[in-house]
């Protein structure tokens, strides 16, 4: 019963029940009331009609007619079992009428009143309009109630039967209610536990239904793929900082190992020992810049955001890098065409373009073009750096940003694979959007980012 206690769906169903239950029984009182005091609505009209009737007979045509007419009305087969006349003079005495005995007629002249009497010699509730007139005889026209006691008495009992009924079927309602509920929540509760125990490939079956479960259902396993896609993300990135960091500290054992198993040689030494500073700064570099992503994905950054002009900012990187890039026999054209300004952080954004500008360098050979564009669209700025180098594959495009990947042609050449990750991560902080394009030659880095 605890458990039943504790249940949402338990306490759903009861209370789906309840509502239904209050519901027919609140329906079952206004029909009740407003039948009830129709009937006696009618009944009351009637009476009143009849003794105004009567009395301007006694009025127009004396008392004589007054008794024919109670006669006529007593022996006309109409409502013979319910309807009372009596005429009494001022004595008491009966002069015509059904009833056998009233004990003390109450109640005001032309007042409606419900007492006891007897008609036809047994005992009845009755409903009586009383009239006394300037002589000092009286009228009574009534009803006796005992039909309407007995329609009362079948409504409460129709009503009855009808709220056990009522009763069944919300018992019967809550319980398909609550075993509805259960079946979807188990549906979702058994994923759930599974994938607890590791099973991250499994999902939650939402079939064809169009419901509010098959949306939660559905919302639920997209939130299960993208914990997928980082488990497996982070399950790349642990095994690539592995294998990358294992490489060098590898280097780095061997020559100190060499250095030290070598007889005394003061110029080995030292140049031992730059080879494993040298190591260790590329892992450092490799660790500050997993750091880097790790601070943009988090999101800590923005307090440094501030509007300024994105083009001053891609400029002064580009100018930075025009010697290297003609050193090397490229060219890098750049095209400001805006001077809108942007919230960004200065030194992340100029960041992205040095890793974007030291990828091509680096990447796209020796006679190369680099064309580095910033335009301005109704709703954001773009930024494009494109060349006309070798590129990436198309069929490998779409990996370039995974942290340490690298295309097979470039691994002779020093790097870590992790520019183009810091590029998508510091673009994410900045709720922006990058996309990679075969350029046809090259390689095109598409970057828009929100205007203020």
């Amino acid at each position: 019963m605890a458990s039943f206690r504790h249940s949402v769906v338990f306490r759903m169903a009861v209370g789906y029940g309840l509502l239904l239950l209050l519901s027919v029984a609140l329906i079952s009182t206004v029909f009740y009331v407003g039948t009830a005091g129709l009937i006696s609505r009618n009944i009351d009209a009637q009476l009143t009609a009849t003794s105004r009737r009567l009395i301007d007979i006694r009025h127009q045509a004396g008392q004589p007619a007054l008794e024919r007419e109670i006669h006529t009305l007593l022996t006309d087969d109409r409502d013979v079992d319910t309807e009372i006349y009596l005429l009494v003079d001022p004595q008491g005495r009966k002069i015509i009428g059904n009833l056998t005995a009233w004990p003390g007629l109450s109640g005001h002249s032309n007042e409606l009143v419900k007492q006891p009497v007897k008609r036809l010699g047994r005992d009845s509730v009755s409903r009586l309009l009383i009239y006394r007139f300037p002589n000092g005889s009286t009228l009574v026209v009534g009803r006796d109630m005992r039909d309407q006691r007995e329609l009362e008495r079948m409504s409460v009992t129709a009503l009855s039967l009808g709220g056990l009924l009522a009763l069944v079927l919300a018992a019967l309602g809550a319980w398909l209610f609550r075993r509805q509920l259960k079946r979807q929540l188990n549906a979702i509760h058994l994923t759930t536990t599974e994938i607890s125990a590791g099973n991250l490939d499994k999902r939650i079956d939402v079939g064809r239904s169009r419901d509010e479960f098959a949306m939660v259902a559905h919302d639920v396993n997209v939130m299960l793929d993208e914990i997928e896609r980082l488990m497996e993300t982070a399950r790349d990135v642990s095994n690539a900082i592995a294998h990358d960091l294992r490489t060098p500290l590898s280097r780095i054992r061997g020559n100190l190992e060499e250095a030290l198993s070598l007889p005394s040689n003061a110029e080995r030494l030292p140049v031992s020992a730059q080879y494993a500073i040298d190591e260790i700064d590329a892992v450092t570099t490799v660790l500050d810049k997993l750091l880097q992503i790790a601070e943009a994905e988090s999101g800590v950054r923005r307090q440094h955001f501030a509007s300024m002009p994105l083009g001053e900012v891609i400029t002064d990187i580009v100018e930075l890098y025009q010697p290297a890039a003609e050193n090397q026999g490229q060219t890098i054209a750049l095209a400001i065409e805006t001077t809108a300004h942007a919230s960004i952080d200065r030194d992340l954004i100029a960041g992205v373009m040095a890793n974007l500008l030291d990828n091509t360098l680096k990447y796209a050979g020796p006679g190369t073009q680099v064309t580095v564009r910033v335009t301005a669209e109704p709703e954001s700025f773009c930024l494009v750096v494109e060349d006309n180098g070798p590129g990436i594959p198309p069929k490998l495009i779409g990996r370039a940003t995974e942290r340490f990947f690298r295309v097979d042609a470039s691994r002779h050449l020093r790097g870590n694979g992790l520019g183009l990750s810091i590029v998508a991560a510091v673009v994410a902080l900045h709720r922006g959007r990058m996309a990679l394009e075969d350029a046809q030659p090259g390689l095109r880095v598409s970057i828009r980012l929100p205007r203020d």
